[in-house]
């Protein structure tokens, strides 16, 4: 009798474990030729079938506080298409556009108009507007107008400039409306005349955004102009002069001269800005903001930058492109409540707050009546590695960037330790939250009417771009233990209820 028994249960035992290896062989099979079918065939659900953007509250509430206003005594703003309104209605692209200017003349239509003209029937127009594709956008003020392109519409991956993430429609409309009736807007001045580089236009895009014209300056040649809103200085790989026995000019005099009156300054370093040695006006003129970069002369008179590295808060598997992280308490989180995405960093080296500068116990370190504040940091249990090795570890977090403020003459410098931080990859608003972080910092320097809540709308994205390695690690964690337990889980139910049967 136990011989039959043992030959029914190995039987039974066999024809589940075919059973199971059958199922399972079937669903990859069908999830296979479903997939390969819907790759072929394009069979997809569109979860949003027409692609509807429409204006957002925010976007209102941005024109009706600083656009309608100065819209009195009959001013009309044009949105100008640059084609026949035949062919800007059959194209899918220029649809959106289009779209996104109707609901604004239907919000404002004792304010706002569209008009279309054909720029290859009308050259000279075209010409005196300054618009090169019947793509091009016009919107225009009495005399003054903008030119945005079509690609000023869209966000783009820094890997692929030809399939766009996001619609940042409203953004750009809104921005180009309050540009052309305010014709006298301040101007975000680029320094020159020190090697800086900047990777692209993103930073420019910034500046606009935040309602800067912009514009070039050499220090050396020429004075900070009486327009100048805002001084950029990126990637510098040259220092300011003074007046010594090589220069009888003074940037650093000049720049004190502009800050002293109310000027806003802004300068992103990287690791590598120091590798070749220290900037040492520069950096001394930094160190009364309370700014201090962390690089020093290390063994053999090599110069050493830290580099901050984060394996647990990273992007990359080396550790060195970081997620930053907003401080929890004090100034800083007031100022940034409304940032909740990713920052993204990478070559980032650290700032210590300058000799004499003391903590406050909100998070900033006060001066003499300056007061620098971190508005970004590293998570705690970051790295410095210079030289090859690693140099020191925080329990607290290294700074990223600072904005320092002097009571005063009401003046900001704001002081990023990644020129990564303004690129491309990383100011694709659909992506990170590097672009609302800079134009809230722009806000906290007194510039109020910078369009920091109106984000660019993304398109359909599979890839996932703010995955941690710490998360990854968990996520793969998950992925192989969770079914390995379920079947262990399945097979000891199955093999005591036989036990019992």
């Amino acid at each position: 009798m136990p011989k039959v028994t043992s030959k029914k249960k190995f039987r039974y035992g066999s024809v589940s474990v075919l059973l199971t290896v059958a199922v399972v062989a079937a669903a990859i099979l069908s999830n296979a030729i479903v997939t390969a079918l819907a790759m072929r065939y394009g069979w997809f659900i569109n979860m949003n079938p027409d692609y509807l953007y429409p204006v957002t509250e925010t976007c209102y509430d941005f024109l009706d506080t600083y656009v309608i206003p100065e819209t009195k005594n009959g001013k009309k703003i044009e949105i100008i298409f640059c084609d026949d309104e035949k062919a800007i209605l059959a194209d899918s692209t220029q649809m959106f556009i289009h779209n996104t200017a109707t609901e604004l003349f239907e919000a404002y239509p004792d304010t706002v108009e569209i008009s279309y003209i054909n720029v290859w029937e009308r050259p000279k127009l075209a010409r005196s507007y300054g618009v090169s594709a019947s793509t091009d956008v016009v919107v225009k003020c009495g005399d003054d107008f903008r030119v945005c392109t079509l690609r000023d519409f869209f966000t783009f991956s820094a890997s692929d400039s030809s399939t766009p993430l996001a619609y940042n429609g409203e953004k750009r409309l809104a921005v180009a409306m309050k540009a052309v009736v305010t014709p006298d807007a301040p101007v975000a001045y680029f320094t020159l005349n020190h090697g800086e580089s900047s990777p692209d236009y993103s930073l420019m895009y910034a500046a606009t955004d935040a309602g800067y014209m912009v514009n070039f300056l050499d220090t050396l040649s020429f004075d900070i102009p009486e327009d100048c809103g805002l001084l950029i200085t990126y990637n510098p790989a040259q220092d300011f002069t003074t007046v010594d026995g090589v220069s009888g000019y003074s940037e650093i005099d000049k720049l004190d001269a502009y800050m002293k009156k109310g000027g806003k300054y802004m300068v992103f370093v990287s690791a590598d800005t120091f590798s070749a040695g220290g900037f040492q006006n520069l950096e001394n003129y930094l160190a009364t903001w309370g700014v201090t970069f962390d690089h020093k002369t290390g063994a053999e008179d090599i110069e050493e930058c830290n580099a901050i590295r984060d394996l647990s808060h990273a992007l990359s598997t080396d550790g060195y492109t970081l997620v930053g992280k907003i401080p929890d308490s004090g100034k800083a989180a007031e100022i940034m409540a409304d940032i909740k995405g990713t920052i993204r960093l990478s070559n980032t080296t650290a700032i210590t707050p300058a000799e004499g500068y003391t903590d406050n116990g909100n998070g900033s370190f006060v001066k003499d009546g300056y007061t620098m504040t971190p508005l970004l940091t590293s998570y705690p249990g970051a790295e410095a590695w210079a030289g090859g090795r690693a140099v020191d570890r925080t329990t607290t977090g290294y700074n990223f960037v600072t904005l320092t403020s002097h009571a005063e003459s009401a003046s900001y410098l704001l002081a990023c330790t990644s020129t990564d931080f303004a690129s491309e990859s990383s100011m694709q608003s659909g992506i990170y939250d590097n672009g609302p972080f800079l134009l809230t910092a722009i806000g906290a320097m007194g510039k109020t009417d910078t369009p920091v809540n109106m984000t660019s709308q993304p398109f359909a994205e599979s890839r996932i771009y703010t995955l941690t390695t710490t998360n990854a690690r968990y996520i793969t964690i998950a992925l192989v233990s969770i079914p390995a337990v379920i079947c262990l889980g399945a097979g000891l139910i199955i093999l005591i209820r036989r036990k019992f049967a």
